[in-house]
């Protein structure tokens, strides 16, 4: 532990746990220490060797088992073949489980390149999300119902948490610096194609910080809203490919490369992530899907799964460009609510363990900031960076100079950090509030939830025969909900004809909440 430099003890012995996992010193099954028996060997506290298991527990590196103990998840070999770190750190830590002692270096520090929810009914390629009835309506801002029969998404509230605490004044006082202190210089690089160099450094540093990824600013592109972006990569890699997009997912995403004359192919769920052997039989080339917090399900890619999800991107990798342009397959790893984790630390982003320079990594500021601000970013590998800028560097930036610039400030100063923290406390206020008014009132016995604390959306089952009380009961007080489907279901742990619900709380105002 005294080589962990700045990083807290558990983050620090979570990573050096999740190396050992991942390249297979610590193997398969095998039984990791108890929390004591770690605690009292490591010198730590008890509580940080539970937050590094709990944070392993919910990447799907280790699972727990009652009485048993914790055991080590199972992950397909890396496809790349490369050679394994000769030194074994696992058995340092198996020697904790037999004789309770642990050496100093037990688990070894990860090197810079490594830096529960169970059937769903099969889902054919092209399928679309959502009725046009359904769209037209989440578009209008009406919830979807139960007797809709399709996947839906939560509909959108006129105002937003972010918007509604957003600190009008302090951006009000950055761009007014910005409007007096930049120069015609830096307003004419920020109408560049990529973005504006300051605004591109200051995510850069953001992601380093608080997604573990390091990604240099010239890799960063710019532009006003997701939307845009997506329409990029289209052009980027080509309309001759088929993207897969997951199912239940946005319903918006097959709409927009249906717009570019993209081929879209909907892949179901599994339990812990994306089906990669529908995947594989899907003909895409490209998959597009949100491992932190998968919308609207809010189910984490396990480790397993992203393993196969990169290894499956891997498959002639070597091959990958030509002067045609880019070849092979990719993966857009969409971030979209990667703020607003409530408990442990985020999930690690696929980029951020993206040896092979397959993950195009997404985020907006629309979340956190409010929808006023049509602003997002991707993160391209080297070869892709390359080749936006040969292939699409020509166009102007479509983001505003000025909001460019102002918004760098913002962030370089910690105005953006401060208003993400009191924001995602705000949530978190709202969710725990939300449930423990359900738990206290007469539907606790008709509903369960899932995915608490692991962003801006979660999920309710109801129990079968009782859906439309509790389903009316929770619109009337002002909660949106949509409904997903009837279990069993591959990514819930809905029982049989149990119905699931996305919820979504942001706009909702728990003091005057009353529920039967």
């Amino acid at each position: 532990m005294g080589k962990r430099g700045n990083a807290s003890r558990y983050d620090y012995l979570y990573r050096r746990i999740r190396h050992d996992i991942a390249h297979g010193n610590i193997l398969p099954d095998e039984k990791l220490p108890s929390k004591r028996a770690l605690a009292r060997n490591l010198g730590v506290s008890v509580i940080t060797v539970e937050a590094a298991y709990a944070q392993l527990i919910a990447e799907g590196y280790v699972r727990a088992e009652e009485r048993r103990g914790y055991f080590a998840c199972e992950l397909s070999p890396v496809a790349r073949g490369g050679k394994r770190d000769g030194q074994r750190g696992g058995d340092h830590l198996r020697g904790i489980a037999a004789s309770g002692s642990i050496p100093e270096n037990a688990i070894r520090r990860p090197s810079p390149a490594s830096a529960g929810l169970t059937q769903f009914p099969a889902v054919s390629p092209g399928r679309r999300l959502a009725s046009p009835g359904a769209s037209a309506r989440m578009a209008e801002g009406v919830p979807a119902f139960a007797s809709e029969g399709g996947p839906a998404t939560p509909a959108p509230s006129s105002e937003s948490a972010a918007t509604a605490l957003f600190p009008y004044q302090t951006w009000a006082r950055v761009m007014r610096r910005t409007l007096a202190e930049e120069s015609s210089a830096t307003l004419a690089q920020a109408a560049l194609g990529a973005g504006s160099p300051r605004l591109r450094r200051a995510i850069a540093a953001y992601l380093r910080e608080y997604r573990g990824m390091d990604v240099p600013a010239e890799r960063i592109v710019v532009a006003a809203g997701s939307q845009t972006l997506y329409q990029l990569i289209i052009q980027l890699l080509g309309r001759e490919r088929a993207f897969a997009i997951e199912s239940p997912g946005y319903p918006l995403l097959e709409c927009m490369y249906d717009a570019q004359g993209a081929r879209c192919a909907s892949v179901p769920l599994a339990a812990g992530g994306i089906d990669v052997a529908a995947l594989s039989e899907s003909g895409a080339s490209v998959a597009h899907v949100m491992p932190a917090h998968q919308f609207p399900t809010g189910v984490v890619m396990s480790a397993a799964h992203r393993r196969d999800l990169l290894n499956w991107s891997r498959t002639d990798a070597a091959r990958a460009f030509s002067s045609e342009g880019p070849r092979g397959r990719f993966i857009i790893e969409d971030d979209y609510d990667a703020e607003f984790r409530m408990s442990g630390r985020p999930i690690a982003p696929l980029a951020s363990v993206d040896v092979a320079g397959r993950v195009i990594y997404l985020n907006s500021f629309t979340k956190s900031l409010g929808a006023a601000f049509r602003i997002a970013y991707m993160a391209l590998p080297e070869d892709l960076a390359a080749q936006f800028e040969l292939k699409l560097g020509f166009y102007s930036n479509t983001v505003s100079p000025l909001e460019q610039l102002a918004l760098a400030r913002f962030i370089e100063q910690g105005h953006y950090e401060r208003h993400v923290n009191r924001l995602r406390t705000h949530v978190k206020r709202l969710q725990d509030g939300l449930v423990g008014r359900v738990r206290e009132s007469s539907l606790a016995q008709e509903v369960a939830f899932e995915g608490l604390d692991r962003g801006l959306y979660f999920s309710m089952c109801v129990r079968k025969g009782t859906q439309d009380r509790a389903v009316r009961a929770l619109q009337a007080a002002g909660v949106q909900l949509a409904f997903l489907g009837r279990g069993p279901l591959a990514w819930s742990g809905a029982q049989s004809g149990e119905s699931v619900f996305a919820l979504n709380c942001e706009s909702l105002n728990i003091e005057e909440l009353v529920l039967p």
